[in-house]
């Protein structure tokens, strides 16, 4: 059963919550009726975002400048949630492997389509910690091996590589990110700079999650394929915030933590592995040979990965492009706002290309966790606290730097409002 039918059933049962207004709830799919709202008015139009913040459920008062690293799941991805899990009590065994339970492939379609893949280079998993680890655990890596990454990477991108050195003696080299970053021909110098004969992988995070920088991947891999290596792209950040096409990046490996800015249940994810690769990348499971990777082989959370669907569904119909100007929009705002406070230092890159929706700026002569406590307590501010080097990381000691800084992610159920709010907010805590 497809999603989209198995929705629009439980709504002619009755058993939906109401999602939209009641003149179009009627035997309706959610999402195909907030598409048809939104045709309304030019994305230029408040009314446009004002449409879909409708679709949250934040609570009054709540200003979450945090999705680099949790999202908010729109209404119609919670309910569905909800509705699967009804439905698959009701019938545990015959809509867990089927019924519902068939529809996961399904999703697995969307996933793939929606990140610009083929299907059987796309499985899910539960976050991108998961995938980085299949994909560091199925290659064929010798001791003395190199794998090339940065200082700035994420434990959960980075911990993969630290257990390939230690248990296999895997040689891992770490980058020393330049700070600032003056532009896209410096980044590229250095990781050329870095490489070496013996560099067999390259990974590195699409956007950096303590900067906000947005690494020129498709530039990298002009630098990395013609020397056999693999080029993994740690996306945890990236689908839905950015109308990313995996083709057009050129990685040969990209994981991502869709509970982030794709807004699916906490615990989704995708894995794409490029079909050129694969003989070079062993899946974890023999149960199936490769095709093992979609997933299909084990009992899974059929409901969150409905709910995963479903999300993909809900940016779909707001519009990828669309979305990814909201993000960059909003983070602008908050750039130009915070850089008129004298104790706030820009981190983030300002070319467009470098960028992303999210900025980080350093605080000055006050500790980042003391102001990251006022926003919230006072202001109802969730921010992110971050430090330089990722506190996760051994390498902390060897390149470490401590920037202080404070990151702010927004998103599209943040608002012009908002913004101005932690702006006032800021000036006044560090006045």
């Amino acid at each position: 059963m497809e999603r989209r039918s198995f929705f629009k059933g439980l709504l002619a049962s009755g058993l939906v919550l109401p999602l939209l207004p009641k003149a179009g709830r009627a035997g309706g799919d959610p999402v195909e009726l907030l598409a048809d709202d939104l045709q309304k008015f030019p994305t230029s139009d408040p009314s446009f975002w004002q449409r879909v913040r409708s679709e949250f459920q934040m609570r009054d008062g709540v200003v979450h400048m945090n999705n680099g690293s949790i999202g908010a799941s729109p209404r119609v991805v919670t309910d569905s949630i909800l509705q699967a899990l009804t439905k698959l009590e009701a019938d545990p065994y015959h809509n867990t492997w089927g019924g519902l339970g068939a529809g996961m492939e399904d999703v697995r379609q969307h996933a793939a389509d929606f990140i610009g893949a083929d299907l059987n280079e796309v499985s899910l998993v539960r976050n991108c910690t998961e995938g980085m680890n299949n994909i560091a655990s199925g290659l064929d890596l010798e001791p003395g091996d190199e794998i090339l990454t940065t200082n700035h990477e994420h434990g959960g991108g980075m911990s993969c590589w630290q257990y390939l050195r230690q248990y296999r003696g895997i040689k891992v080299n770490y980058l020393k990110m330049p700070n600032p970053v003056q532009d896209k021909a410096q980044l590229l110098r250095v990781i050329e700079q870095h490489l070496t004969p013996r560099t067999r992988v390259a990974s590195f995070m699409h956007v950096d999650t303590i900067t906000g920088l947005q690494m020129p991947m498709a530039d990298i891999a002009a630098i990395t394929r013609p020397r056999d290596i693999l080029l993994v792209c740690d996306g945890a950040q990236t689908p839905g915030m950015l109308d990313i096409d995996v083709r057009a990046l050129g990685v040969d490996a990209f994981a991502s933590s869709s509970h982030k800015w794709l807004l699916a249940p906490k615990g989704t994810g995708l894995l794409y592995i490029r079909k050129q690769v694969q003989d070079r990348i062993h899946p974890l499971s023999l149960m199936k040979g490769y095709t093992a990777y979609s997933g299909s082989g084990g009992t899974r959370d059929v409901a969150g990965i409905l709910g995963h669907g479903t999300a993909i569904d809900f940016h779909n119909a707001i519009g990828k492009a669309r979305i990814e100007a909201r993000c960059r929009q909003l983070s602008m705002r908050v750039r130009e706002h915070l850089r008129q406070i004298p104790r706030l230092r820009l981190l983030t890159p300002e070319q467009e290309e470098l960028s992303s929706g999210m900025v980080t700026f350093a605080v000055d002569g006050v500790k980042n966790s003391e102001v990251h406590k006022k926003l919230w307590e006072d202001y109802g501010i969730a921010a992110k606290v971050a430090q330089g080097t990722y506190v996760y990381t051994e390498v902390a000691a060897q390149l470490g730097e401590n920037y202080n800084c404070l990151r702010f992610s927004t998103h599209i159920y943040n608002d012009e409002s908002q913004v101005d709010r932690l702006a006032e907010a800021l000036a006044t805590i560090l006045a």
